[in-house]
């Protein structure tokens, strides 16, 4: 299991991130206070990285190796930041939904500005380069917060979704792959992140949904495995020459 912990959490309540720690879990970055990094700065970026890595590290005894932007939002920097950082892996982007793949970094496409001549924004696209970051993909149906709890200023939640129905998404998804495989030729190895919130899983009417998500997996014999994030993609870069 890997928790991806805001700094703030991890400051103000040591004790309880400890209790992470002991149970085994990997601790991965979240940003600092569930912050949106589309609109942070660079330097901002980077201060908030510096942080939460010195907290993860006083907690841990090591570096972290692991980050999952807020809401999932990725500056154009992020990428090369994480890299420089010495990141091994990032698990914010839906490039693939049940494969490892090698994150990119260049230049973004030129925006549609509707107030200049379409020649100025009319341009292909540079091919971005490879780099050192490997993406473990996220998905928004694979999250328990957006369709199991309400939140009154957050205009897609919802709340009030029997959570057997969540269960049930999560359960076709894990049939079909394990049936067809991840590019539908048939079976083959392929991972399948819970995204799971402890304001929302843990809520009387839903933590006995997870428990029943879990056995479930389980039910499918030694072939799946509950591993880290980290662990995940250090097989993932070894399965590449890249270890």
């Amino acid at each position: 299991m890997t928790w991806f912990i805001p700094g703030h959490s991890m400051e103000t309540f040591p004790g309880e991130t400890q209790l992470i720690i002991d149970s085994g879990a990997e601790v991965a970055l979240h940003g600092y206070c569930h912050e949106d990094c589309t609109r942070l700065s660079t330097q901002q970026e980077k201060d908030i990285f510096e942080k939460c890595i010195k907290l993860a590290q006083s907690l841990t005894g090591k570096k972290p190796v692991g980050y999952r932007a807020p809401l999932y939002r990725l500056r154009e920097e992020t990428i090369e930041l994480l890299e420089s950082e010495g990141f091994l892996y990032d698990s914010s982007l839906s490039g693939h939904d049940s494969q490892l793949y090698q994150l990119t970094k260049g230049p973004s496409p030129v925006p549609v500005d509707y107030s200049q001549p379409a020649q100025t924004w009319m341009q292909p696209c540079t091919l971005p380069e490879p780099s050192k970051v490997v993406e473990i993909p996220a998905n928004w149906y694979m999250e328990d917060m957006t369709p199991l709890q309400y939140l009154p200023n957050v205009e897609n939640s919802h709340g009030y979704v029997p959570s057997q129905s969540i269960e049930r998404i999560w359960q076709d998804r894990f049939t079909w792959l394990w049936n067809h495989g991840p590019d539908g030729e048939g079976p083959a190895d392929f991972v399948f992140p819970l995204i799971l919130h402890p304001d929302t899983s843990g809520m009387a009417h839903i933590i006995g949904t997870i428990e029943s998500m879990v056995l479930w997996m389980k039910g499918h014999g030694t072939q799946v495995e509950f591993v880290t994030y980290e662990t995940v993609a250090r097989s993932y870069l070894s399965q590449k020459g890249h270890a």
